[in-house]
């Protein structure tokens, strides 16, 4: 029994047997995980990420070739919407301007209208003032005829009759 622990003390110690077990544990490992689908599942997925990575690439490239196609027709397109703009902006301008002309003529209208109508006020009130003034003036000058010969007074009522029957 003492042999038999130097011997497996002897074996314990050994390198060459510890490695010789260590390569057989790992190679049993191996068989019973089956690294090599493992490894070729790795690589496989790895296949798969770069021909992701390469059509991704293609489709990036294709956008940057629209986006220059793009980008190049945009000078062109700037200057269109300038000309659409300034043809917009002068078609508005004729129609403010006039927009503009009709407001000053009703306006012009509407202020020669207020001036006859303040011009009629004011020749009626001049004429129903000087009226007044002359109709009074000749009551006045009646009254002092009559004041200074009151044979006129007959004179005056005789007329008026003689007015009334022609009626």
């Amino acid at each position: 029994m003492q042999n038999l622990i130097e011997i497996l003390k002897y074996i314990s110690e050994s390198n060459i047997i510890n490695f010789c077990l260590m390569i057989w544990l790992l190679v049993y490992l191996c068989k019973k995980i089956d690294l090599g689908s493992v490894l070729n599942g790795s690589v496989k997925n790895v296949e798969n990420y770069i021909e992701k990575s390469k059509t991704e690439m293609n489709n990036s490239k294709n956008m940057v070739l629209d986006s220059e196609k793009l980008l190049s027709k945009l000078p062109s397109q700037i200057e269109e919407i300038q000309k659409f703009s300034a043809q917009k902006s002068e078609i508005f301008k004729k129609q403010l301007e006039e927009s503009t002309k009709k407001s000053i003529e009703k306006i012009n209208a509407n202020i020669s209208r207020v001036v006859e109508i303040e011009e009629k006020k004011i020749s009626a009130k001049v004429m129903d003032y000087s009226f007044n003034k002359s109709i009074n003036k000749a009551k006045n000058e009646i009254e002092s005829m009559l004041e200074s010969n009151p044979q006129l007074h007959d004179k005056f009522i005789e007329d008026s009759l003689c007015e009334l029957e022609k009626i």
